[in-house]
């Protein structure tokens, strides 16, 4: 029996890997006894250090305080019980590593396993030998134990589950081919399949992640400015294509602002939308039939025009909040909100939803292997994107397509949960990479306390900071709308950078951010 210890700073209780709560019969622990005393009843209870917390076991035997044992959890009578094993100690207390190995000698495991051993003894992890020896299977695979430590430290220090399953798909997430790239590969092994229907659903999801219906709005606000000039007739032919009418001068004026704020919902009222899904899908066939030269002249022109007076900061910002319901990060908690409402989650199934039904389906194997790496990847997003410490993170990757090269727009959001379990956009720190069609790779480093912003840009041309200083009034001002003061943009040389955003969440790194302003 394992009961929660209180002393002069909090103390959270073990918990086993699977958050129960509760140890179970079969698990082990490695810990240093601090204290051993007599219940009334004549049972023999240990205070227990195991990684950072405290908890109290009953014994079968007596123990020696300040020595290192390998804890065995036993039930007899319904009663659980620590069966200790002793280490060989030369001396009298053991480092970490010499834990470890005692550990892997008395369980007789394969060098392979020592890197997961090292980890669950650091986070005082339950595991039992089955599953230390399915992750040392694991890690031994990847062929980079090095590397693979730092997931298993990571699956460890979060508590999560300790399964082989859990590990690939965070070790996915972190070394994974880019989507843009795993998109790519299974459009090419879909293309094969098209009399096949779950083949036919999740090809049609590819081709809207990998053709993102960014600047959408802003396009719309111009053929609808359009539409009252000298363009009238080939703007009134667009629009019929969308859906849409001309609309009214106070209704045009209200739009434009919506837009220019990144008030999506708004923007979408103003035009009358009932069903954005179903209005992106009409953009994308008349952006297609522009590709296409299916347009008049006319109405290309105007097109072209359009189009090029996106901004990509509001686009990218509409296409981000999306993204995540896009692709199925959410799904596992819309599945637990609608067993407990008994409502089904609304709107188009997500990218995970369909890659499972393509997966139940006989079909092609090349088409399968892509199917599954993608899903790897999307599950380790998922996972690495929920919390239950004080440091938080929210990491996500998703295609985007700026000027003539598709590549990934990866983001990590660390941060603290707010009671209500938001992140607290106050206190913050967000990192995220991408591919321009110049400057190739750029990581940049936002750090958010008290509402003041400080922005790191990550690069070695010798340009950029002259460029940086041009554009940090229209950043400032873009963040005053919205409660926000921008303290400072530097740009630094890429030795510097943070780790990457799919690195991020294991690297241990947490900082709250102190900038003297």
């Amino acid at each position: 029996m394992v009961e929660r210890m209180e002393r002069t700073f909090p103390v959270t209780a073990v918990r086993d890997a699977t958050s129960n709560q509760r140890f179970r019969p079969g698990q082990a622990v490695v810990g240093r006894v601090e204290r051993v005393e007599e219940t009334k009843g004549g049972e023999r209870v240990a205070l227990v250090r195991v990684g950072s917390q405290l908890v109290s076991a009953r014994l079968e035997a007596s123990l020696i305080p300040g020595r290192t044992y390998l804890f065995e959890i036993k039930q007899q009578g319904g009663t659980l019980y620590w069966k200790a094993t002793p280490f060989p100690e030369r001396t009298f207390i053991l480092s970490d590593e010499e834990a470890a190995r005692q550990w892997q000698q008395t369980w007789k495991l394969p060098a392979a396993a020592l890197p997961v051993l090292r980890q669950a003894l650091k986070a005082g992890a339950v595991v039992t030998k089955r599953e230390i020896v399915e992750l040392a299977e694991a890690v031994r695979e990847t062929g980079r134990s090095a590397d693979a430590e730092d997931v298993i430290a990571y699956l460890f220090r979060r508590r999560l589950p300790p399964s082989s399953a859990v590990f690939r798909a965070l070790w996915a997430a972190k070394t994974g081919a880019p989507l843009a790239f795993g998109l790519g590969r299974l459009k090419a092994a879909l293309a094969a399949l098209s009399t096949h229907p779950a083949a036919l659903n999740l090809g049609r999801a590819v081709d809207r992640l990998l053709s993102p219906p960014l600047f959408v709005y802003e396009t719309v606000v111009h053929v609808l400015l359009s539409a009252e000039g000298q363009e009238a007739e080939p703007a009134r032919s667009l629009l019929a294509r969308l859906g849409l009418t001309p609309l009214p001068e106070k209704r045009r004026l209200a739009l434009q602002e919506a837009v220019r704020q990144r008030q999506f919902a708004e923007a979408g009222r103003q035009l009358g939308l009932a069903d954005e899904e179903a209005f992106f899908a009409r953009f994308a066939a008349v952006d297609a039939a522009y590709k296409n030269e299916e347009l008049s002249e006319a109405e290309a022109k105007l097109w072209a025009a359009a189009r090029a007076t996106g901004d990509p900061a509001l686009s990218l910002f509409h296409w981000l909040r999306r993204m995540a319901k896009r692709l199925g990060l959410g799904d596992e908690a819309a599945l637990a909100r609608a067993v407990k409402t008994g409502a089904l989650p609304a709107g188009p199934p997500s990218l995970k939803r369909l890659l499972l039904h393509f997966l139940r389906e006989p079909g092609d194997r090349e088409a399968k292997q892509a199917a599954e790496a993608l899903l790897d990847q999307i599950d380790g997003m998922t996972i690495a994107a929920g919390g239950d410490g004080t440091p938080e993170h929210v990491w996500i990757a998703f295609p985007l397509s700026l000027g003539s090269r598709l590549s990934d727009f990866a983001v990590c959001w660390q941060g603290k949960r707010k009671p209500s379990g938001r992140l607290d956009e106050d206190y913050s720190r967000i990192v995220c990479c991408l591919t321009l069609e110049t400057l190739n790779e750029i990581v940049v480093d936002v750090r958010i306390q008290r509402r003041i912003v400080h922005i790191s840009i990550f690069h070695d041309d010798p340009q950029l900071p002259a460029l940086t200083a041009r554009f940090a009034p229209l950043v400032k001002e873009r963040l005053q709308a919205h409660g926000y003061t921008l303290s400072g943009i530097d740009v630094k040389t890429t030795d510097t950078a943070p780790p990457p955003p799919s690195s991020f969440p294991f690297s241990g790194q947490y900082s709250e951010v102190d900038w003297r302003i």
